[in-house]
C-alpha cells in the first residue's frame, strides 16, 4: 500500500515559485510590522494610555499572523493577515487626522511614513498570493 500526501493549499506554492515567494515576502513584512511596533512601544508608546497597549497587541498579532502564513498557506490566513494590516493603516490614518482615543500621531513621528508604505505593500502582497492560491485551489480542487 503506498500513501501519498497531498497538500491541496500548497498547490499555488508548489506550481508557482512566484507564489512562494509572496507567501515569504508577506510574512517577512508582517513580522516587520511588529517588530516596529514593539519598538516603537519599547521607546515610549507604552505609556500611551489605551494606544500603548494596542501597540503591543498589534506587535503580537502580526508576528502570529507571520507564523500562521508560513505553518497554514490558505487563503483565510491571506485574508486575515490582509485585514489585519489594513487595520492597522486605518488606525494610523485615524490617529494621524483626528486621532485615535485622545491621541494625535505626526507624519513626522519615527516610522510613520515607512509604516504607511510598508503595510500598504504587505496588504498588497496578501491580497495577490490570497487570489493566486484561491484560484489555485479552485482549479484543482481536492481528489
Amino acid at each position: 500500500m503506498s500513501s501519498t500526501i497531498r497538500l491541496p493549499w500548497h498547490r499555488a506554492d508548489l506550481r508557482s515559485p512566484a507564489a512562494f515567494a509572496l507567501r515569504l515576502a508577506a510574512a517577512g513584512l508582517l513580522g516587520w510590522i511588529g517588530y516596529i511596533h514593539w519598538h516603537l512601544w519599547q521607546e515610549g508608546y507604552k505609556y500611551i494610555p489605551t494606544n500603548g497597549p494596542l501597540f503591543l497587541l498589534d506587535a503580537i498579532a502580526a508576528v502570529l499572523l507571520a507564523l500562521v502564513l508560513l505553518t497554514w498557506p490558505r487563503p483565510l490566513a491571506g485574508l486575515a493577515g490582509a485585514a489585519f494590516t489594513a487595520g492597522t493603516i486605518l488606525a494610523l490614518v485615524i490617529s494621524l487626522s483626528v486621532g485615535l482615543f485622545g491621541f494625535r500621531e505626526s507624519i513626522s513621528a519615527s516610522y510613520v511614513v515607512q509604516s504607511l508604505a510598508l503595510e500598504s505593500v504587505t496588504v498588497i502582497i496578501l491580497l495577490t498570493w490570497t487570489a493566486i492560491t484561491a484560484a489555485a485551489v479552485l482549479h484543482h480542487p481536492r481528489p
